[in-house]
């Protein structure tokens, strides 16, 4: 008799943690500034964004995030976000054309290119596609070009 109740409790916990597997929140894997970086290690900087923690990778993730997060609220590298109300993008665009992993914001370095402002992370990458629009001007990455 002992051993039919312990057979059943272990299998009622053991289906209680499948259960919890399956409902539990996808976890935050990657910056949401810098989408190749990894948030898993414990060198990540945390910002709350209406009592939701987000990892950033670094103090200038931290930075770009705190100038504009609505820039930085893109759901499908934000699991914990999942069923929250997010604030419109202030741009169309969402990654430099150069760097092309990095999320822009309109805060950021920007030029005007066929007509249309293009952003980029950094100046070093505006002077970059300065020196040879075409190499870096993708319709896909400046949805803003396609309106032209």
């Amino acid at each position: 008799m002992r051993f039919a109740f312990l057979v059943s409790i272990f299998g009622l916990s053991a289906s209680l943690t499948a259960a919890d597997k399956e409902t539990a929140p996808a976890k935050q894997t990657v910056c949401p500034v810098m989408t190749k970086e990894d948030v898993s290690g414990s060198e990540v900087k945390e910002v709350e964004w209406q009592g939701v923690k987000l990892k950033l990778c670094c103090d200038t993730c931290v930075k770009k995030f705190n100038a504009e997060p609505e820039a930085y609220l893109i759901p499908e590298l934000l699991p914990q976000l999942k069923g929250k109300e997010l604030p419109k993008r202030k741009i169309e665009q969402v990654y430099c054309p150069v760097t092309k992993d990095q999320v822009v914001n309109s805060k950021d370095p920007s030029t005007t290119y066929n007509g249309v402002t293009v952003y980029f992370w950094n100046n070093a990458a505006k002077k970059k596609f300065e020196a040879d629009p075409k190499k870096y001007a993708d319709e896909k990455l400046l949805p803003q070009l396609k309106k032209k």
